[in-house]
């Protein structure tokens, strides 16, 4: 019987793809549907697209400066005049009332703003490219949300059915050796160690069935759906992964979708100063318009009024106004550069501390490996011992227990390998990519022109 146990824990260990039940049905989910569902249902991604979709409109909003302004202005009513016309043509009162009839139409042009415009167009350009990195980026962190999410839960998973299968071994070792103590054979004290070991075990289950329900809240608020009974084990990640740590941080401070969204608000800053310098310079409009009023000749008679004529407006703040805003605009280029390179720092330090924890995870799951190796030998030599009755059944039981501490250790360690490697993936900002799931800027393009 203990020969069987023991080959049930090594198979189940070296297999990476076993899972709790078996051969896996159609519909077992895997890592990249739970993924594209975080994707496509959490709020936040939504929130992001959003915003993005402002952004777009603010773009059109500069944009639209670039075309003539047409404005119209009707009134129907009736007046009262006193005026040179009305004294000049009244031998009564010098004054008179009349029904009114009047309408405008005005086409104005933009010919020249010091450049305002243009800047003022590139900057609302700039953040709304910025603004779908920033999709990216949201996206980025829930698809590792998940990740981990569903990681832990098979983690957890995995070890509950261990524990429960190896606390039906601790029984039946727990009522051999009352039975042996009720014989004589063995004394009390045995049966009490014995005892501690079941509630050892008792604990690790209930501090197990804890962190599954934890991981499974994790996941269901990241998904949007309840996790399925069975899921499939998640592909390995290791030939993703840069061997060089130098060569990843470089990709990640030039490509993470963070970085990028914080050069396009330096870049938009930097275009908002130059659009504050345009508002020294005079606009130059150019304008065709036509009126049109109808009253009474004692007030004034039909007047016509048709025009084509180049306007210059300079509005100039005396107190220094205008100036006190090209600073403050300044003063933001600076503070969005500073954010950039702070991010920078920030993803270095993130793939700097996914390597280290990738790296470490891979030498302890090694060093699982031969602990596990160890173990195996030593309780197949404590069962010969055993049976040549050098060791008694208590002994036996702590082999056989340790064991199995050895083995939830190494899935333990299995699935924090794992998880190490789409840390690093998620560090660069490339766990999107290499997971293949859907284009976020797709999905933005098309949810913005459907709307």
């Amino acid at each position: 019987m203990f020969n069987t146990t023991t080959d049930m824990f090594r198979k189940l260990l070296l297999s990476g793809s076993v899972l709790l039940c078996g051969a896996l049905p159609a519909q077992a989910q895997t890592l990249e549907s739970a993924v594209g569902n975080a994707l496509i249902s959490h709020p936040s991604a939504e929130a992001a697209l959003a915003t993005l979709n402002a952004t777009k409109e603010t773009e059109r909003e500069a944009y639209s400066r670039y075309f003539p302004q047409i404005s119209a202005n009707a009134s129907f009513g009736r007046m009262y005049g006193d005026n040179a016309t009305s004294r000049g043509l009244s031998v009564t009162r010098g004054n008179g009332y009349s029904y009114l009839g009047e309408g405008s139409l005005s086409v104005s042009q933009l010919i020249f703003d010091g450049m305002e415009t243009p800047n003022r167009v590139d900057a609302a350009a700039a953040r709304a490219q910025s603004a779908g990195a920033d999709i990216l980026d949201v996206r980025e962190s829930l698809a590792y949300r998940a990740v981990q999410s569903y990681v832990d839960v098979m983690r957890t998973q995995r070890g509950l059915s261990m524990i429960t299968d190896h606390s039906a071994l601790v029984d039946d070792y727990l009522g051999r050796i009352a039975e042996m103590v009720d014989d004589g054979v063995s004394d009390e004290t045995e049966l009490q160690q014995a005892r501690d070991i079941s509630v050892i075990l008792k604990g690790i289950k209930a501090e197990y069935e804890g962190q599954a329900q934890a991981a499974m809240a994790r996941l269901s608020e990241v998904t949007g759906a309840q996790p399925p009974e069975i899921m499939n084990e998640p592909p390995s990640q290791v030939s993703a992964i840069a061997q060089n740590m130098g060569v990843a941080i470089a990709k990640a401070k030039a490509e993470h979708p963070a970085v990028i969204s914080a050069k396009l608000q330096a870049e938009a800053s930097s275009y908002e100063v130059d659009a504050e310098k345009g508002t020294l310079y005079p606009d130059v409009n150019g304008e065709l318009s036509y009126l049109k009023s109808d009253k009474d000749d004692v007030i004034g008679g039909e007047v016509v009024d048709a025009r084509a004529v180049v306007r210059m407006s300079w509005n100039f703040s005396t107190g220094g106004e205008q100036f006190a805003r090209i600073r403050r605009s300044k003063y933001s280029h600076k503070e969005a550069q500073a954010r950039m390179q702070e991010i920078q720092r920030q993803i270095e330090q993130n793939v700097k501390l996914a390597y280290n924890e990738y790296s470490t995870s891979a030498r302890q799951l090694e060093l699982l490996g031969q602990r596990q190796e160890l173990n195996e030998k030593l309780f197949a030599t404590y069962q010969s011992q055993f049976e040549g009755a050098r060791v008694n059944l208590l002994q036996l039981m702590q082999a056989h227990n340790q064991l199995f501490n050895t083995n939830l250790e190494s899935v333990n360690g299995h699935y924090r390998y794992l998880a190490a490697q789409y840390g690093v993936l998620a560090s660069m900002g490339q766990l999107q990519n290499t997971m293949n799931v859907q284009s976020p800027a797709k999905v933005s393009s098309l949810t913005h022109e459907q709307k």
